[in-house]
């Protein structure tokens, strides 16, 4: 998913479930081979993001913390929001 934050940044992201500690590794690792990937191929343009929902090693989210994702949860919709809102340039 990707979402304009206004100017010339989008926010691009991924969206992970599981329901285990053993496939988030799975997962966690998939959402940082393409922020790699985003990052490498866009630079500044890009924004990785992730949004989760499950079981996660708190491990694997600080993995995303340490790469330079930005980490939202599905059940706070609001958190993301209030991020968006202070992170849109106009």
């Amino acid at each position: 998913m990707a979402c304009g934050l206004g100017g010339t940044v989008i926010l691009a992201m991924e969206c992970k479930v599981t329901n285990d500690e053993t496939n988030s590794v799975k997962r966690i690792n998939d959402v940082l081979k393409k922020a790699s990937a985003w990052k490498e191929h866009w630079g500044r343009f890009v924004k990785p993001a992730a949004l989760l929902q499950g079981v996660i090693k708190f491990g694997d989210v600080q993995r995303l913390i340490d790469a330079g994702v930005e980490v939202f949860w599905s059940h706070r919709l609001d958190l993301f929001t209030a991020w968006i809102a202070a992170n849109e340039r106009r």
